[in-house]
Formats: C-alpha cells, structure tokens, sequence
C-alpha cells in the first residue's frame, strides 16, 4: 500500500501511477484495471478512475474500447515526435538563459550538475532522472518564461520512461555527467551560441541512446511484451 501524501486522494492516486509508469513498473503496452490498482495502491476506486482519466489526458495511458485502458505503447514514431519537440524547446531555453538569468540561480544549479547514477542499480536511475529533468527546468525557468519552463517540465515527464529504458542499456553515467558540466560552464560563463551547441548535441546524443536501448531488444515477441512498437520506422524516415 502507498504512503499518503499531502493532497487529494485524487492527485496522490495519479502521481503514485505515474510515477510507475514513468519508471517502467508498469511497463509499456501493460493493461491497467481499476480493481486491481485500487488493490495494489490502497486507493480507493473513484481516485484511481479519476487519475487514469488524467494520464489518459496527458497520453501516459491509452483507452482501448471495451477492453479499458493500458500503459500508453512506446513506437519509434513518438520517440522521433518527442525529441523534435524537446530540439525546439530546449535549445531556446538554454540560449535565453545565458543571455537574462540570474547569476545566483545558474550557480545553484552546480549539484544538479554533478549528479550521476550507478549502472544497474534501479533506484538510483529514478533519483538521477529526478534530478536530470530538475536540472534542464530550473535552466528553463531561470530565463523568466514560465510557460516555457512548464512546458519542457511536461515534454520531460513523458519522455522519462524512454530515458529510464535507455539507462540499463550501457553505462552512460559518465558522459551525461560530462554533458551537464559542459551546459552549467557555458552558461555560467554566458556563453549563449555554446549552450546552444551544447543542448544541441546534448539531445541528440540522448535520442541516440534512446533508440539504441529500444532497438537492442532483438526479439520481436519481447518487444511487443514490453510495449514498443518498431513497425513505424520506414514510415517516418531517419529524420
């Protein structure tokens, strides 16, 4: 049973299933029933139908008629779709941020910088994304736009699953790391067309990683178990 949280039972309910959603415990394409999350969770039936609703609303779930919902599958097209989105967001915000941030609000953000993961530990994936998706926010925020900021907290979100996919994949712990301090020196030193480049690089050396980890599932029926949906490639191109 879940710990109770601050909040209505309602929005407990949703964070609490996402957040097994986003950490791959209920993995892509798994069927989600009320009876047995109500169970599993300790919530009550009307806030897990309610935080379904939601997560339906926010495309981490699907509906499927007159079979109920499921884990939103993952397909090589959405994959694509996200990173060109964060590729516009991302890059503007960090630009933006060099130029009109604080000061003492890039300096803060030195730990974020300095966070790392260990390979093969779980746990420490799901602290480390925590901190990643902080880490690219508080940059987004700092420029002042706050739509901004929220949006890319949003993209970040949904993509949090590919990455946690991606991390037991190979050990990418030092690069990332290295990736970061490269970021907070660039803004720091104000540096605006450099973390540009930067996040630039940055994204697609994710997307990358991301793909590989998708893609190195080999075995078709593993795959369509675990709720990726490869079929899509020919049809979107390389991009």
């Amino acid at each position: 049973m879940t710990t109770a949280k601050a909040g209505s039972a309602t929005d407990n309910a949703y964070e609490h299933i996402k957040q097994l959603i986003l950490t791959s415990q209920l993995a892509p394409g798994a069927e989600l029933r009320e009876a047995a999350l109500t169970e599993t969770t300790g919530f009550g039936r009307s806030p897990v139908r309610e935080a379904l609703r939601r997560l339906v609303q926010q495309g981490f779930v699907e509906v499927r008629p007159r079979q109920g919902y499921r884990v939103a599958v993952v397909t090589l097209a959405s994959v694509q779709d996200l990173f060109e989105m964060r590729l516009l967001l991302e890059p503007a915000a960090v630009e933006l941020a060099a130029l009109r941030a604080p000061q003492a609000e890039l300096e803060a953000l030195h730990e974020l910088a300095h966070e790392t993961y260990v390979h093969g530990d779980t746990r420490s994936y799901q602290q480390f994304l925590q901190d990643n998706r902080e880490f690219h926010v508080r940059i987004a925020r700092a420029t002042g736009n706050e739509r901004l900021a929220t949006t890319l907290q949003v993209l970040l979100e949904e993509m949090q699953r590919l990455f946690f996919i991606s991390l037991g994949n190979r050990d990418s712990a030092s690069e990332m790391m290295h990736e970061h301090h490269d970021l907070h020196d660039a803004l720091l030193a104000r540096d605006a067309p450099r973390a540009r480049q930067i996040v630039v690089e940055q994204i697609e050396a994710s997307r990358s990683r991301v793909l590989e980890g998708l893609l190195s599932t080999s075995d078709r029926s593993l795959r369509a178990a675990s709720g990726i949906v490869l079929a899509d490639i020919t049809s979107r191109g390389s991009r």
